[in-house]
């Protein structure tokens, strides 16, 4: 088992723990951690139903009961009514704020749970246990939590964290390939922001991802937890260096609502980067020959990326009311190079247009 200890402004200090079958551990390093022991967790439904063995095994070895709430996840689950039935929830079976919620599932779950946390007796303790490849290399780490409100995503949250995170590779030996799909589109996203030497490992090993390789596995899991670590550790909230996060996801974000969520978050973030690129390159941050270069290694992904029909239209006009923007204008992170980002760039409607097209035109465009 490997770990990576996120330090928030010398305030907070949390571990995140990585392995392969490390879930039978947790209530060793709740005791080690010496945490309250009033336990209410929230756990996705399916991965109840894939996992309800292994996750009773390892509650049964709690010394106190565990009240759990099955939630079904889906992007309407992030919305002040799913917040509400958890506070009532955690309200009948008498949880005061010497609670410890735990948060078994994906991004969804991970991020109304702790949301939930940051807000219920003005702030509980929780623990995240990501069971999707994208939560495990992204939300699950950094302390972003939040819902969603009149269509806008994420547009209601808080910056709080947990007190540990619990990375068990098991998990994502059940998922499907556009589940692992969706985590790949984050990691390559911390492949353009590190370094070559990463970001080469990324796109030679793409293969024996999806092979489920556990070295390939645990090595990507582990890099990405520890740069998004270092990011984070120098801006908690978000006020400059962690912008370069939100690489590709200005157009990602966009796109997910565009298409009503049904690409996944983590191929969205690829079409995004992809993008990116070429408004980097329109704009003259990033030469014809680098571009064509990166281009081509996304390319390898185009066959397992569906977009349906879009409206270039609708995608700008949501984009127009990005939380990330200033002053009504629409902000980007943009390329250099690897490990060289432009923040807060703006660019003109037509610009933008033209990254849309050139970028969405690599992948499977398929008619409503």
């Amino acid at each position: 088992m490997k770990k990576v200890v996120v330090e928030i402004q010398n305030l907070q200090l949390y571990p995140v723990y990585i392995g392969k079958n490390i879930f039978s551990s947790l209530f060793t390093i709740i005791n080690k951690h010496k945490l309250y022991p009033n336990i209410f967790s929230l756990i996705d439904t399916n991965v109840y139903n894939y996992h309800h063995k292994k996750i009773e095994e390892t509650f049964n070895k709690s010394s106190v009961p565990v009240k759990s709430m099955l939630i079904k996840v889906n992007e309407e689950l992030k919305s002040l009514k799913s917040l509400e039935k958890i506070f009532s929830e955690l309200l009948r079976n008498g949880f005061g704020r010497d609670t410890l919620l735990l948060s078994i599932g994906g991004g969804i779950t991970g991020d109304i749970s702790g949301f939930a946390s940051a807000t219920y007796n003005r702030g509980i303790q929780y623990i995240q246990i990501p069971t999707t490849f994208l939560s495990a290399v992204d939300s699950s780490v950094g302390g972003k939590t939040g819902i969603n409100v009149d269509g806008i995503k994420n547009s209601v949250g808080a910056f709080y964290h947990p007190r540990f995170v619990l990375i068990d590779s098991e998990f994502f030996y059940t998922l499907p390939p556009q589940e692992i799909l969706s985590g790949l589109g984050e990691i390559i996203k911390y492949g353009f922001l590190s370094d070559k030497k990463f970001y080469s490992y990324v796109f030679k090993n793409i293969e024996e991802l999806f092979q489920l390789n556990n070295s390939v596995i645990q090595k990507l899991v582990f890099e990405s937890v520890r740069f998004k670590r270092d990011v984070v550790v120098s801006d908690d909230k978000e006020k400059n260096l962690r912008k370069i996060l939100n690489f590709g996801h200005t157009f990602a974000h966009a796109l997910e609502t565009e298409q009503k969520y049904k690409i996944k978050h983590g191929a969205a973030v690829i079409v995004g980067i992809t993008c990116s690129l070429f408004l980097s390159n329109r704009l003259g941050f990033l030469k014809e020959k680098v571009i064509e270069k990166y281009v081509s290694s996304i390319r390898q992904l185009n066959e397992r990326i569906i977009i349906k029909k879009y409206d270039k239209e609708k995608i700008y006009s949501i984009m127009q009311h990005d939380k990330k923007n200033v002053n009504r204008k629409i902000k980007f992170v943009l390329l250099q190079e690897i490990g060289k980002l432009v923040l807060d760039a703006e660019a003109k409607k037509d610009d933008i247009y033209y990254a849309l097209d050139e970028g969405l035109k690599l992948f499977n465009v398929k008619d409503r």
